[in-house]
């Protein structure tokens, strides 16, 4: 009888102690996770980090560039495993300078053609760079309708 109890003893201890040993050398060794990055940034990709990483961490490997927007991103954000983050492009990228667009850029813009175009060129070339963007409505062919339209695609 006292062999099978310090059997048992032996055998619930070894247990144990490998169970801890096996805890212990989970929590030593480093966790990672794989995160996907894609949009406007120079590098994106699956980037393999370690768990507790941040937002901020990832974009540091990918690389952003002038076209990225990360104003409204918080860059202490910690990531998870396989999760996938998609970088918007910065808005004033799509805006057309009314001060420097070419016709063809000038064109693209709701309800104004190659003709308007040029007007707005002619008009930058008698009177300057135009000092605000409700300047434009001083163009022939632009008023309010018109204006209302590429408001939000126009910057200086």
């Amino acid at each position: 009888m006292y062999w099978r109890i310090v059997l048992l003893v032996l055998i619930v201890f070894f247990t144990v102690f490998n169970s801890l040993k096996i805890r212990l050398f989970d929590l030593n060794e480093e966790q990672l996770i794989n995160v996907e990055v894609k949009g406007y940034v120079d590098k994106p990709g699956v980037y393999t980090m370690p768990q507790g990483s941040t937002l901020g961490d990832l974009l540091s490997l990918c690389g952003i560039n002038k076209t990225s927007d990360i104003q409204k991103l918080s860059l202490g954000n910690v990531l998870y495993n396989d999760q996938i983050i998609i970088i918007p492009a910065s808005s004033e990228e799509h805006l057309v300078s009314i001060n420097n667009a070419s016709v063809s850029e000038l064109a693209a813009l709701p309800g104004i053609g190659k003709s308007i175009a040029l007007k707005i060129i002619e008009y930058r070339k008698n009177s300057g760079s135009f000092r605000s963007i409700e300047e434009i409505m001083n163009v022939s062919g632009i008023g309010n309708a018109k204006f209302n339209k590429i408001r939000e695609y126009i910057t200086l």
